[in-house]
């Protein structure tokens, strides 16, 4: 027994440590924000033995600069769009952070279950699966939703609308198509269409009423603008055709049963994870066993006890991400703290994005196209990551400049400063600015070295909601000039090659230069140690560590200097071309 135990826990060792190395930033790469009270973490976890990668986004409560919303892809139904595409759509209203939303049918891209949003439905709730609906108080309320949609027309009774903006299943029935639906009605052999013009935004609870324009048959009818279909299948038909000749009102009402006073926006999915704080283990949704009790790579939202939301996506179908079944999901949310929450499409759908950016690795290889998002809209100032938090300005040609950048989406008094590093101010701009981005370059050799202050507010006209972000970035101009000898390297597996690099350094550092491959990986190390200032030069011989010569392919000398101001790298490419013997 306890040799077992040993070799158990040896085993998801060696997994946690697989992980690890793959991904090493995983180790501890911590929290960081994203836009001020939004943090992202990317989180190791072991499932049933598994390594599992795990993505989490905490956000504040929703208020005047943050909102959840439902995206539809290209504003349509049946359009697909990857979730950074959708991001980049909406990027001049807010900044946001986003996953994919609910199921789809991958040949006409509609969603399964409701998609509602500023009060418009564009598709209608599936009662056997789950949806959250957005309270304008805040609150997620995940449930299941009924669909009571008519028609009627005028001087005849009101009957039964079986669909909207989705194929009929059935043989029978009537369906609504909208301008939402983005394409022509589905062709179905022997259905039978009304057109309706002058027909409204399909808003709930009103009453919907067009003109009857024209009667045709067999589908695959554009939807006019301002107008509508309705297409009938099997006995329906003849019903449809007696009620709404040409020249006929038409009026449709549309509602969500059991949707939550208030609430304008919902989306569906599926299945529900946690209630009142407690996974739940078997929701009794209209889910196959195989979504249900596979590994798969799963998309979460919930909401935390204080308002905030959570984000969740676990990578899975590969070595070092296995993924999670929905029991798994259920227990990841309550333990992260969730009292609601709910499941999205999973599998190769599965993306959480950051203002256009992936932060997972989604299995397909890339962003799957899918229906439409649930993202956090962000309408606060926002002032992107630096790429390069090093400012060397020593006039090599590399890091001498830097642009310091920010995004206002709504008409603001903003208050731009640049601090030096005894806390002085270098620069600074103030003024009422309508949404744009606003840059500054930074560029000057006598620049202090130290970390440096990029500190944007901005307060929105009307509201007064004011908002803040700062960055930092160090001046460094402790290594620089960083040169190679040529820029291709001949070797032969007798001689090896020849290759010089050389540095500057303006003051004592401890210096590392290494070889690196194509991957990234080190091949040789060439000096490591203390280095004074000064003009500093090696030598390779186109050899590994192993000594052996290194095959043809492309190569980088990195130097790395750190002292008391940090650490600062310089990277320089050469490509080895390895001669055959005659």
């Amino acid at each position: 027994m306890i040799t077992c135990l040993r070799v158990l826990k040896r085993g998801l060792l060696c997994a946690a440590l697989a992980v690890a190395l793959v991904f090493p930033a995983l180790s501890g790469a911590g929290t960081s924000t994203l836009v001020p009270g939004v943090t992202y973490e990317r989180k190791l976890m072991l499932s049933a033995g598994r390594p599992v990668v795990l993505y989490v986004v905490r956000t504040p409560p929703q208020g005047s600069l943050y909102r959840l919303r439902p995206i539809l892809s290209h504003g349509t139904v049946v359009g697909r769009q990857t979730v950074p595409s959708m991001q980049a759509r909406v990027s001049t209203e807010a900044t946001t952070i986003g996953v994919n939303g609910d199921y789809f049918n991958l040949a006409t891209g509609h969603s399964a279950g409701v998609f509602l949003r500023d009060g418009v439905l564009s598709a209608r709730p599936n009662d056997r699966r789950s949806a959250v609906a957005l309270v304008p108080d805040g609150r997620l309320v995940v449930d299941l939703f009924g669909f009571d949609g008519t028609w009627r027309a005028a001087g005849s009774a009101q009957r039964r609308l079986l669909e909207m903006n989705r194929p009929l299943a059935s043989a029978g029935g009537v369906a609504l198509f909208t301008r939402r639906w983005g394409g022509p009605t589905p062709r179905v052999r022997g259905a039978l269409e009304v057109v309706l013009t002058g027909f409204p935004t399909a808003t709930l609870g009103t009453d919907l009423t067009g003109t009857v324009a024209a009667v045709v048959r067999n589908g695959n009818t554009p939807v006019p603008p301002g107008g509508a279909v309705l297409q009938a299948r099997g006995k329906t038909r003849a019903t449809l055709l007696a009620a709404a000749p040409v020249g006929t009102q038409v009026t449709v009402r549309l509602q969500v049963a059991g949707l939550p006073d208030g609430a304008l926006d919902a989306i569906g999915g599926g299945p529900v994870l946690v209630r009142g704080g407690v996974p739940v283990r078997q929701a009794d949704e209209l889910f196959t066993l195989g979504q249900i009790a596979r590994r798969h790579p799963r998309t979460a939202i919930g909401q935390l006890a204080d308002g905030g939301l959570l984000f969740v996506v676990a990578d899975g179908r590969s070595s070092w991400s296995y993924g999670l079944t929905m029991w798994a999901l259920a227990r990841v949310m309550a333990n992260l703290g969730a009292v609601t929450a709910m499941g999205l499409d999973g599998g190769g759908s599965s993306t959480i994005s950051f203002d256009g950016q992936v932060l997972n690795s989604p299995s397909d290889g890339q962003p799957r196209r899918v229906a439409n998002g649930l993202f956090l809209f962000y309408y606060g100032i926002y002032a992107p990551k630096l790429g390069d938090t090093i400012l060397s300005a020593n006039g090599d040609g590399v890091g001498d400049s830097k642009v310091l950048v920010a995004k206002i989406v709504r008409r603001s008094e903003i208050d731009l400063q640049l601090l030096r590093p005894d806390g002085s101010l270098a620069w600074r701009r103030q003024e009422v600015v309508d949404p744009s981005w606003v840059s500054r370059v930074v560029s000057s050799p006598a620049m202090p070295e130290g970390a440096w202050r990029w500190v944007v507010e901005a307060t929105e006209v009307g509201s007064g909601e004011t908002s803040r972000m700062e960055r930092l970035f160090r001046v460094n101009r402790t290594l620089g000039h960083l040169r190679l000898s040529r820029q291709r390297m001949r070797v032969t597996p007798a001689k090896g090659g020849r290759l010089g690099a050389s540095v500057e350094l303006t003051r004592p550092a401890r210096l590392s230069v290494v070889v690196l491959g194509s991957d990234g990986l080190v091949r040789r190390v060439l000096f490591r140690g203390q280095a004074g200032p000064g003009r500093k030069a090696w030598r390779w011989n186109g050899r590994a560590s192993t000594s052996k010569v290194v095959d043809s392919g492309r190569y980088s000398i990195r130097v790395t200097a750190t002292n008391g101001l940090g650490a600062v790298s310089l990277r320089a490419s050469v490509r080895v071309v390895r001669a055959t013997p005659s």
